[in-house]
C-alpha cells in the first residue's frame, strides 16, 4: 500500500468520524470528557542474572579433574583421548569420570563441585 493509499484511508476515516460527530450533535447527544490510557505493549521484563566465569586455573598439576559425559554414542572415545592427554601432560592430576543425563541436576553439580578442582562437561550431537 503506497503513501497515497494510506492518506486516502486516513482522510476517509476522519470524514466518517466528523459525520458521526455532526449527527450526534444534531440528535441532541451530550458529550462527556474522555480520557485514554496508552499502554506499552512490550511490558517490562527483568534482565536475566549475569554470571561471571570462574578464574582460570594456573595449572592442572595435582588437580582433580572432573569429566561429565551425557552418554551419547561415540562420546566415550572422545573423553578417553582427553583423559589420556591430561594424564600425559599432567601426571600428578587425577581424572574422575561422571556419566548421566544432559541436565546433571543440582545434586550431581554439588557432588562434582566437592570432589573436583576443575570440571569438563561434554554432550553429544
Amino acid at each position: 500500500m503506497g503513501t497515497g493509499s494510506i492518506r486516502f484511508v486516513l482522510t476517509r476515516t476522519a470524514a466518517l468520524c466528523m459525520c458521526i460527530a455532526c449527527f450526534l450533535s444534531v440528535a441532541g447527544v451530550t458529550h462527556a470528557a474522555v480520557t485514554l490510557a496508552v499502554l506499552n505493549p512490550q511490558g517490562e521484563i527483568a534482565p536475566p542474572p549475569v554470571f561471571v566465569p570462574t578464574a582460570r586455573v594456573a595449572s592442572l598439576d595435582g588437580k582433580k579433574i572432573g569429566i561429565y559425559w551425557n552418554g551419547k554414542q561415540g562420546g566415550e572415545n572422545f573423553w578417553d583421548v582427553v583423559e589420556e592427554q591430561l594424564k600425559t601432560r599432567y601426571p600428578s592430576a587425577e581424572v574422575i569420570r561422571y556419566k548421566g543425563p544432559f541436565d546433571l541436576g543440582q545434586a550431581m553439580a554439588e557432588k562434582i563441585a566437592k570432589e573436583c578442582d576443575v570440571f569438563m562437561y561434554g554432550v553429544g550431537d
